[in-house]
């Protein structure tokens, strides 16, 4: 019995170009997981640089103080002192080792920075930091 081996063979052959396709699937998933899970802020404030800041991530409440002084919690505007010592209270409760962030715009009026800071250490505790830009030569 005669077997024959000479079959006519392919060559495997892989192609690149489905490979390259999922490749940029999965580095599209990973760009759009990136950009989804950074926090955002709604209110465009301009804040001040500073040559010793630290990026800080954990769980935040993010209080801003515009240009016209007004009082942001997250992206709810406070009016009245009172308001912002209940929110306080509300995130306190909920998150005892939460972090505050105050952003305060650099043209914002002196007096009303130290009139919310000095709200948020009585309500915060001590884990309030001010939000600044790393200067220019502290960039990679």
């Amino acid at each position: 019995m005669k077997i024959n081996r000479d079959l006519p063979g392919e060559d495997v052959r892989i192609e690149i170009i489905p490979l390259i396709d999922v490749i940029f699937c999965i580095l599209t998933f990973f760009i759009l997981a990136a950009v989804g899970l950074t926090r955002q802020q709604a209110i465009t404030v301009d804040i001040p640089k500073a040559s010793t800041g630290t990026s800080q991530m954990q769980e935040m409440l993010i209080v801003t103080i515009n240009a016209a002084g007004q009082t942001f919690v997250e992206q709810d505007l406070v009016l009245t002192p009172d308001e912002l010592r209940q929110k306080l209270r509300r995130y306190r409760a909920q998150y005892s080792r939460g972090l505050i962030i105050l952003y305060a715009s650099k043209t914002a009026i002196y007096s009303d920075v130290v009139q919310v800071l000095d709200i948020l250490r009585q309500e915060g505790g001590s884990r309030i930091a001010l939000a600044t830009l790393p200067s220019a030569g502290d960039r990679p």
